[in-house]
């Protein structure tokens, strides 16, 4: 085993140590557009690996709030799963790490012996290096909610065949972390410092914070919100969440994901689809530390709230900028259509893309980039997933999926791509050309650790295309 010492000296994130392993007040709601548009062209739509479903409920787009594609530089990395069919339980796949070339992708580097059940989320450490974050079962025996022991795997990315190093967290209290981990991640490239959330069950997360000298020198707990459900407390457990630092600040933006909290409309739901899985997204949070050295994390805000009208919400990207701010994207649906008719049958439909601005927890700007009111003649609205894309002179850009029917009964299923202001107004929607769309997809983003980049890098699954992970990349001049 390196030593500590030794693995300070060779820089941090280094892969020279080596493991041989083959709300708020003060809103204001802005709608409007502007005329604007960006150069904007298809530079590559190819195929990067076929899987097999592994059937453990976490595919691999399930860490869609981490990313498993990064740039640094001219280099584009991405991660991807093995599924071991032959294997019994929920931890049966193996990470892969591949790399683009002119030619295209090649597998550069796989785990020979550990199972994950999640998909592995990929990260820019410094000029040299990329990180993979992973979190393998502890016992080959084990089958579901198995222990695992989180860590950091890193690369050198010009030669990701190379032996990989190893970054180990360390707990203040680790109370025995499962396959189903729910992590978030993020790193301040800049000052070479990460920090790791791994969630505990459903009351809270644990995380381990790594300084720029390569040591693990601060770790909590982050205790997620509650509500009194039917006279009992319940914690709503925080998941696919987006998490970012810079300079030591660290913010954290995620949907409860929790039980069906109210009994008749989970009897009723059991009848209709037979299912005894039932849970639910319709609460959005936010919190953020001014240093998470030394200050605990603010109270949750929260910024949406459908358990009213058993709606869903679902977080999607967190961008911070120069000045501080936090910019947000979410989707949500204002009502479960399956419910109306018998519980709240005057309720309409609303489907949105929703930009928000947040300065120290108040919100200066929320708009819908697009929205769909029922009774409108397109049934056309945003689905699947929304990203942040930054570029390096400041400006903003949101890429989208789009589905439904036009009145005129033209299906639509298409990226879009806007430019976001700081005002709160957008450009109008241009369509990405792809031969099929991404319809669930990850970005190379700057709390991956990624610079802003004219080059917008994506991963994910396109239309009609089953069980084949493909990238694509637009360039925005």
């Amino acid at each position: 085993m390196i030593s500590r010492r030794k693995f300070i000296e060779q820089g941090m994130f280094s892969a020279g140590a080596v493991v041989m392993k083959p709300l708020l007040t003060n809103a204001r709601t802005i709608t409007g557009t502007c005329d604007s548009k960006a150069n904007i062209s298809i530079v590559a739509e190819q195929d990067i690996y076929n899987y097999v479903a592994a059937n453990n409920g976490a595919g691999p787009m399930w860490a869609n709030g981490m990313t498993c594609v990064v740039r640094l530089g001219d280099q584009v990395l991405a991660s991807g799963l093995e599924t071991l069919s032959e294997v019994r339980g929920l931890s049966k796949c193996r990470w892969l790490l591949f790399k683009r070339y002119g030619s295209g992708w090649k597998l550069e580097a796989k785990d020979p012996v550990n199972l994950n059940r999640e998909p592995c989320p990929l990260f820019v450490g410094n000029d040299q290096n990329v990180l993979l974050s992973v979190n393998p079962k502890q016992a080959d025996t084990c089958v579901e909610y198995c222990l695992t022991h989180p860590e950091i795997l890193s690369f050198n990315a010009e030669h990701p065949q190379l032996p990989y190093g190893r970054l180990v967290p360390e707990w203040k209290k680790n109370p025995g972390f499962m396959d189903h981990s729910y992590r978030a991640m993020a790193v301040d490239r800049m000052h070479k410092e990460l920090i790791l959330f791994q969630n505990y069950e459903y009351a809270h997360a644990e995380w381990s914070f790594m300084d720029r000298t390569g040591r693990w020198s601060v770790s909590d707990s982050l205790q997620w919100p509650t509500e009194v459900y039917n006279g009992k407390e319940v914690p709503l457990r925080l998941c696919y969440s987006n998490a970012a630092i810079r300079d030591r600040k660290v913010y954290f933006f995620s949907t409860a994901d929790v039980v069906e909290p109210d009994e008749e409309w989970r009897a009723y739901k059991k009848q209709l689809t037979g299912a005894t899985w039932d849970y639910v997204f319709r609460r959005l949070y936010f919190s953020w530390t001014g240093d998470i050295t030394k200050e605990k994390f603010q109270p949750w805000i929260e910024l949406a709230n459908y358990d009213k009208t058993a709606g869903n919400i679902r977080n999607q990207d967190l961008w911070l900028d120069k000045e501080g701010k936090v910019h947000l994207l979410w989707i949500e649906n204002a009502i479960d259509e399956r419910l109306r008719n018998r519980f709240f049958p005057e309720e309409k439909q609303k489907r949105s893309l929703v930009y928000a601005v947040l300065k120290d927890g108040k919100k200066e700007i929320q708009t819908e980039l697009m929205v769909y009111r029922e009774g409108d003649k397109d049934r056309v609205f945003p689905s699947g997933n929304a990203r942040f894309q930054s570029l390096p002179d400041g400006r903003l850009f949101v890429m989208y999926y789009v589905s439904g029917t036009k009145a005129s009964g033209e299906k639509i299923s298409e990226n879009r791509l806007m430019e976001v202001f700081g005002n709160g107004t957008h450009s109008a929607p241009e369509t990405l050309a792809f031969k099929k769309p991404f319809t669930s997809f990850q970005t190379a983003n700057e709390r991956a650790g990624c610079a802003p980049d004219n080059r917008l890098d994506i991963i994910g699954m396109q239309e009609g295309k089953d069980n084949v992970i493909s990238y694509g990349q637009v360039m925005i001049r």
